[in-house]
């Protein structure tokens, strides 16, 4: 019993490892560009801001035809980068609206911030983690994307 267990959890984990992909900066900017295209298509968008179902497997169509070579799948991998692309834009957006210490570099596209101040964010929010003075080029077009799902401060 106990060894069938040990196979099931190896096998999870090879599955895992074929399912990952370390995404290039060819095809981030083009799954930003098929993003903003849907963005701009009524079909896709729905009124609250949030894409339609099914727009996953239409970026994959979409990256088929630019990207033949790469071979990226709607699940797991544009599901995937799309979902850490968002949260990164939704941290980033996040501390710059506080202001106090967090600024935009708009020249090297990153996120600055001192040391001190960044460390004391990152304990209350994991999700900041490693975005400290990281390069984020698509920054303007994931809030064209992306910036209708947050709640604006009045």
């Amino acid at each position: 019993m106990e060894v069938d267990n040990a196979n099931k959890r190896r096998k999870k984990t090879v599955e895992r490892k074929k399912a990952y992909h370390q995404w290039t900066k060819e095809e981030d900017a083009t799954l930003v560009e098929c993003l903003c295209v849907l963005v701009e298509d009524r079909k896709w968008r729905a009124d609250n801001g949030t894409f339609r179902t099914g727009y996953i497997i239409q970026i994959e169509k979409m990256m088929e035809t630019q990207l033949p070579q790469s071979k990226l799948k709607a699940e797991p991998h544009i599901e995937s980068r799309v979902k850490t692309l968002k949260r990164q834009y939704n941290t980033i957006a996040e501390m710059l609206a506080l202001g106090s210490g967090f600024g935009w570099d708009g020249v090297e596209k990153c996120l600055t911030a001192s040391k001190d101040v960044f460390d004391d964010w990152v304990r209350s929010h994991p999700n900041a983690k490693g975005l400290r003075n990281k390069t984020f080029p698509h920054y303007d077009d994931c809030a064209t994307i992306f910036g209708r799902d947050r709640a604006t401060r009045l």
